[in-house]
């Protein structure tokens, strides 16, 4: 993109991490169309004459950043307007959701298409007044720093800028649209003894605002969480600290957060008993979509609105799955989010963007990392693989075929990888670090424990590799041309030689230990394989046999098989939604959770909104749609 005369420039002194630094510029304004267009590195608020008007940088990678293009006319006023660009840099860390590559702005200011002011040695920039420097503390390591606002900070002089030149120049326009700021959601106050607890009403993601007053300088706390124990809100678990701290003067003090989003229903302020509590709250933000409409009534609308609540507050700038603990995007679990968004939405643009950007993050081998964007990930081999078929459904789902040529590439590089990887057994064996041979969150399929080592065979990872061949095939299909030849039936022989337990008609879930699952003969039957018997085992269980059962993050791939092979599949899978939904449902659930096991999994650090239990829109939708008319 051409940014005219604009170049990458800092403040004059060498950045430090979770530092935070404002630029600004006066123009004016006689009524005619004015456009900003900026980057930076990390994220950055844009206010125009002392309002925020835009904010959120769309994270890229080191080779491919982002701009955003911005229409402010409506933002100025006849005469004198000021920009003020205030840029948080992170630094120094890597998280699951951005790549350290120093500190930066780019922009330029245009009316009428001519570029009136931009970045450059002469743009005057400070250290922020309004930001606690340095502070190192984490909220999660998925999701990076905190941020610590201050009304004490000391007014630094503005001076001339440095050009740097760390950054990369290739530079796209944001792929999706900006996500809109909603109408502030204040936190009815609760009677809690003690305590200072905030309810919101629902499960909501946004940007935390407060306003006190205060008799005296004072720290105040503002911690938040999806949920209440023992009276107050549980948001120190293990090495996470969902909070955020807020330094005031006497008097009044007013902040809005808008570098890092929290997402939560419950908000809990600490600060001296002196300290009154005016306002606190959040303001909402949310990828704009049309809905599509629906006539559901009961049990079956309450399913399906939370569902569908639950898909929209785990998309933002891409899919995340979940907006509370780590708003990382991963294949699998936005594979559920897309073949839900098919149904639940008007638009696609999303699903294309995010499967183009997932195939941008891939390792030297051409594996994908765990998430995207980030770096020196341990990269889930079964979730790589299973990208080519959310790029067919994608595909199948919409009709665009411009996508192959742009993601094809990237499948045959990993594809060629993962079946060089078949040894002696014939199955295809599991990597050491920095692989992790992970399939969902349950007894042998985690690959922790003893399971998924190096050297070991899993069942799910043959049979993936399968089931992303016939997707693959279909991509060159569409394309006309011939696909890669890779034995899938030696595979699918070698997968019954050595795991199908004939005496029982299940398959063991890894050729080193003597373990059942219902997921792993589940993608036995995806591909082919097994026989009646192992299609009623994953139904009804195995006399002397324990099978351990899949999670909503995979019941997806149980389903799907029972529907195509049973005569009562409808019924059988809608019954089951039931009885998940309903029990969260029954537990005050305003979002769907991660597990069935709710906030206490994962030592007491369970999501109670995770995109990938939204599942339901998809069944109901696809298999019941008597159920909208």
């Amino acid at each position: 993109m051409n940014f005219g005369n604009a170049k990458w420039i800092w403040v004059k002194d060498e950045p430090t991490k979770n530092q935070y630094a404002s630029f600004n510029t006066d123009f004016d304004f006689n009524g005619e169309q004015t456009v900003l267009k900026l980057s930076a590195e990390t994220d950055y608020i844009v206010y125009l004459n002392g309002k925020a008007v835009f904010n959120c940088q769309f994270a890229g990678y080191k080779s491919e950043k982002y701009y955003d293009e911005d229409d402010i006319t409506e933002y100025c006023k006849v005469g004198s307007n000021t920009l003020l660009i205030t840029v948080r840099y992170e630094g120094y860390t890597n998280s699951f959701v951005h790549i350290e590559d120093g500190a930066g702005l780019i922009f330029s200011l245009e009316q009428d298409g001519k570029q009136i002011a931009y970045s450059s040695e002469d743009t005057m920039g400070a250290l922020s007044q309004n930001y606690v420097h340095g502070v190192d503390r984490l909220i999660t390591e998925q999701l990076g720093y905190t941020v610590t606002m201050t009304n004490r900070g000391k007014n630094e002089e503005f001076s001339p800028c440095r050009i740097v030149s760390n950054i990369s120049y290739n530079l796209k326009k944001r792929p999706v649209k900006r996500t809109e700021l909603l109408a502030p959601v204040s936190g009815k106050a609760l009677d809690v003894e003690g305590r200072r607890i905030f309810d919101l009403g629902r499960e909501d993601c946004g940007y935390i605002y407060l306003n006190v007053k205060c008799n005296k300088p004072t720290d105040v706390k503002v911690a938040y969480g999806e949920h209440l124990v023992d009276g107050c809100v549980r948001y120190l678990i293990g090495h996470r600290d969902f909070s955020f701290d807020f330094q005031c003067s006497k008097g009044e003090n007013s902040f809005v957060q808008y570098f890092v989003r929290m997402a939560g229903r419950y908000l809990e302020v600490f600060a001296d008993n002196d300290v009154e509590i005016v306002d606190v709250g959040i303001i909402p933000t949310i990828y704009p979509l049309t809905v599509k409409p629906h006539s559901l009534t009961g049990l079956e609308k309450q399913i399906y609105d939370v569902s569908v609540r639950t898909l929209r507050l785990c998309m933002h700038t891409h899919y995340e799955d979940c907006p509370w603990r780590e708003q990382s995007m991963y294949v699998v679990d936005s594979r559920n989010q897309m073949l839900c968004g098919y149904y639940a939405f008007e638009e696609t643009e999303f699903q294309r963007e995010s499967l183009i950007f997932m195939s941008k993050g891939k390792m030297a081998d051409g594996m994908f990392e765990l998430t995207f964007p980030a770096v020196n990930t341990p990269s889930i081999p079964f979730f790589t693989v299973m990208y080519a078929v959310a790029v067919n459904e994608y595909v199948e789902h919409t009709g665009d075929e411009t996508i192959i040529p742009e993601v094809l590439p990237a499948i045959k590089e990993y594809m060629d990888c993962v079946y060089s990887w078949k040894d002696g057994t014939g199955l295809i064996a599991n990597q050491k670090k920095p692989y992790w041979n992970f399939y969902e969150w349950s007894y042998g399929n985690e690959g922790r424990k003893g399971f998924g080592e190096e050297n070991t065979h899993d069942l799910i990872m043959s049979c993936a590799f399968i089931r992303a061949y016939e997707s693959m095939k279909k991509l060159y299909e569409r394309m006309g041309e011939e696909a890669p030849v890779y034995d899938t039936e030696d595979l699918k022989a070698a997968i019954v030689k050595n795991l199908f337990d004939n005496d029982r008609g299940i398959f063991l879930n890894t050729l080193e230990k003597d373990v059942y699952t219902v997921l792993g003969n589940a993608f036995a039957l995806s591909v082919g394989l097994g026989d009646e018997r192992t299609l009623k085992a994953i139904r009804d269980g195995v006399d002397g046999v324990e099978l351990t059962p899949a999670t909503l993050s995979m019941l997806a791939y149980v389903y799907d098989v029972i529907i195509e092979r049973c005569s009562d599949g409808k019924e059988f899978v809608l019954n089951d939604i039931y009885k998940n939904y309903s029990y969260m449902l029954s537990k005050d659930a305003t979002s769907f959770w991660e597990t069935i096991k709710g906030d206490s999994d994962f030592h007491n650090a369970g999501s109670l909104c995770h995109g990938w239990s939204a599942m339901p829109v998809y069944y109901f939708r696809k298999f019941f749609p008597e159920k909208f008319n």
